[in-house]
């Protein structure tokens, strides 16, 4: 009786495994996998940060997407060689912009390339990613989603993960779902971008709590196509002398700018912030300003004015939500800690000239409900919205307009406020450049505004001329640096005592009275 015949699965051929293993060195040898990854230096700070979130900002072509993908085979493979993360099996996501180009070009690519053949199932590809429901499942049972932004927004609910990647900036919607899959594991993000739509959400919410460690929990690292050296530095120059100033910053530096024309070209951070100061010098005038509101924050700034017209801004209250009444009793307090250490009397409160109205309820206007409780206001005297901002930028060009640490608020609206743009880049080249700016996150600007409206007008100093006093020469006459600073104990003690005494309750889930 004949055998039967062996189903070719059963077959055993010591030939055909030693060249399927001969096959696979090749292949290997060609097509590095992970365990041939050599991370440059911003890829190495990346990969090492312990960080629950790690924002990796970049130009083209600086090996964010590849030190992403590694970060992703990393966890996936259990194989991570600078910090801990879960054994495996870890389920994990990536989102990335669209399937036809940012999925099928880029990260399936990337995966294909950088998983080694071991961790496949079968050592196949095709035996791994089930590409219907875009789904990559591991030989030891990881498994990635991979997922487009195209997507509803109810296609990123779903189970918990262990990380998440997202590649070029998410929505922010988006990425609030797929932080909240987190929540079990206590999982982990990063997000490997090029900052091409300029200070979006991600600017405020991730960047900046990041870059100034405001937010611990974040970690932010910055790379230039130039610190990839696998890049040859002609190719790079090539690249980027076709691209426009705006374009360079962004796709060359990685870096976040006011896309649309920024309003404060001549602010620079280097120049014209200083530390808190424990007091304005003696023969200088002091002005307050104001641009009242409720549902928009109000922000009150101080001034103070040296006898040459140098200006430095020094404090700010700013808070929204709060009465006439509630923002008065922050002030004068203020106002009183001010006199009674320092003699310094307020020479001069100037606001919005709108809030002359009357309420057809009440009849009162914000400026007399302020001048019942014993702040008496003068209007800015300049209407004309950029006549005001262009006074504000000969002050900043001449360097003798200076803002303090304690103004954060005012800070980080100097270094967004930009005019407006059109919907798409098609209208905005077929119509001049728009002059105005946006009306959206300027109440510091414009309380500053209605004070430089009492401003003499500068002209811009000539090459060659120096301004009167340097930054560090005012820094030194106002005692910036020390360990005292006027404004935070002040700006927050006299609204706490307010809530005390009329026993407003404080909600622990909101975080709010």
């Amino acid at each position: 009786m004949a055998r039967p015949k062996k189903k070719p699965e059963e077959e055993f051929s010591l030939d055909k495994m030693l060249a399927n293993i001969a096959g696979g060195l090749n292949t290997a040898a060609r097509k590095p996998n992970i365990f041939g990854y050599v991370p440059h230096d911003k890829q190495v700070m990346f990969h090492s940060s312990p960080k629950k979130g790690r924002q990796y900002v970049g130009g083209n072509r600086s090996g964010k997407t590849t030190g992403g993908i590694a970060e992703d085979v990393y966890w996936l493979t259990g194989t991570h060689p600078y910090r801990r993360t879960p054994e495996p099996p870890v389920i994990g996501r990536v989102c990335t912009v669209d399937f036809k180009n940012g999925v099928d070009k880029i990260i399936l690519p990337n995966l294909r390339q950088w998983l080694p053949v071991s961790a496949l199932i079968n050592g196949s590809w095709e035996d791994s990613y089930n590409a219907a429901k875009h789904v990559l499942r591991l030989a030891n049972d990881s498994e990635l989603e991979i997922m487009s932004y195209e997507q509803d927004l109810d296609k990123f609910a779903g189970v918990p993960r262990h990380f998440i990647h997202f590649d070029e900036e998410p929505p922010k919607n988006i990425f609030g779902e797929c932080k909240a899959r987190l929540v079990d594991y206590r999982g982990a993000y990063w997000l490997t971008m090029t900052p091409v739509d300029g200070m979006t959400w991600t600017y405020d919410e991730i960047y900046e709590p990041g870059i100034t460690g405001e937010d611990p929990l974040i970690d932010v690292i910055v790379v230039d196509m130039t610190d990839n050296p696998h890049i040859d530095q002609e190719e790079i120059q090539d690249f980027l002398s076709g691209l426009d100033k705006e374009e360079r910053i962004i796709r060359g530096k990685g870096q976040y700018i006011a896309i649309g024309g920024l309003v404060f070209k001549y602010f620079d951070s280097s120049e014209h912030v200083i530390p808190a100061i424990t007091r304005p010098p003696a023969g200088w005038v002091v002005y307050e300003s104001l641009d009242h509101g409720f549902n928009n924050p109000t922000a009150w700034l101080w001034h103070a004015v040296s006898p040459n017209g140098d200006v430095v801004t020094f404090a700010e209250h700013y808070k929204s939500e709060m009465t006439v009444e509630q923002h008065a009793m922050v002030v004068k307090a203020k106002e009183q800690h001010y006199r009674e250490q320092f003699g310094i009397v307020p020479y001069l409160r100037i606001a919005d000239p709108a809030i002359k109205q009357r309420s057809a309820v009440t009849g009162y206007s914000i400026q007399i409900e302020y001048s019942l409780q014993g702040l008496d206001l003068a209007l800015g005297q300049l209407r004309n919205v950029d006549a005001g901002l262009n006074r504000m930028n000969t002050y900043l060009q001449n360097n003798k307009w200076f803002i303090t640490e304690d103004c954060p608020n005012l800070l980080k609206e100097m270094r967004k406020y930009k005019r407006k743009t059109y919907m798409s880049a098609k209208m905005g080249e077929r119509n001049n450049k728009y002059e105005e700016p946006m009306k959206k996150d300027d109440h510091a600007i414009d309380s500053a505004r209605y004070f430089f409206s009492f401003m003499p007008e500068l002209a811009p100093l000539q090459q060659g001329q120096k301004p009167t006093m340097s930054k560090a020469e005012i820094a030194k006459l106002m005692g910036a640096g020390t360990t005292f600073n006027p404004a935070r104990p002040i700006q927050i003690d006299p609204y706490a005592s307010y809530v005390q005494m009329h026993q407003i309750p404080y909600d622990e889930y909101v975080g709010e009275y």
